[in-house]
């Protein structure tokens, strides 16, 4: 009833249906769906293979992809490939979050950059793979870093984030060249004009919504408008692959 109510639901200002309507790319079933334990993996699969084929028999003029992390959040490389060769499965998704998966201790980014480096890049050759094995595009569609040393003070330097930013871009750069299946990024998150309320770690009914959730502190992983080492960055990638 819930996927129905959504996908036939009626843009009051358009006055299109949502499964007409040209502004949405995608339907993803779930953000980071999870089988939890080993032994609800069949249950998963069929859940996610049902809501697909819903999806796909109510709207055919979207595509549709399953929301996951990777292999971080589905237990084996081999479920990970099951569930996206479901024929309802347009692409192949990851997320990559260095400081969730302990890939460095506290604010200790500087001192281990390079290996979140190396971790991330082999984290994604490892599902490119995946996704060239069964023909199908792949979008990291979340990855990020805190500011330099964990500030929270808008004005401090994104040197490493940068750093990061621009391995993940040069992959994604690489792969549209050789038209491989990598085919799309996209960073977490835009904070645009918002700001974190001063001496408040995290949200609070009533204070501005930051791509940063309630439960994590806000500003932790946004990339502001006055950022604009990142923002060059992004845009000589984008630029370099026209």
């Amino acid at each position: 009833n819930y996927v129905r109510a959504v996908l036939l639901h009626t843009n009051r200002l358009t006055g299109k249906r949502y499964t007409d309507d040209p502004a949405i790319m995608a339907w993803e079933v779930a953000n980071e769906p999870r089988p939890m334990r080993a032994a609800a993996s069949e249950v998963y699969r069929v859940f996610l293979q049902q809501t697909t084929a819903l999806i796909k028999s109510i709207d055919k003029h979207h595509l549709v992809t399953l929301g996951t992390e990777g292999v971080m959040g589905t237990e084996s490389a081999e479920l990970y490939e099951t569930i996206h060769r479901d024929k309802n499965v347009d692409y192949c998704t990851i997320h990559i979050w260095p400081k969730n998966w302990s890939w460095f201790k506290d604010a200790a980014i500087g001192d281990s950059i390079d290996a979140i480096i190396k971790k991330g890049n082999d984290y994604i050759g490892q599902h490119v793979a995946i996704a060239a094995a069964i023909g199908k595009p792949l979008v990291i569609e979340e990855f990020g870093l805190p500011r330099d040393h964990q500030s929270f003070d808008i004005s401090s330097a994104t040197s490493l984030r940068d750093k990061w930013f621009g391995e993940v871009l040069a992959r994604w750069q690489e792969s549209v060249q050789r038209n491989g299946v990598l085919a799309g990024v996209s960073f977490w998150s835009f904070g645009g004009e918002v700001r974190p309320v001063a001496n408040q770690v995290f949200w609070k009914e009533g204070d501005a919504l930051m791509g940063d959730p309630p439960m994590e502190e806000q500003g932790l992983n946004s990339v502001f408008e006055g950022d604009s080492s990142t923002w060059t960055l992004i845009d000589s990638f984008i630029k370099k692959t026209k």
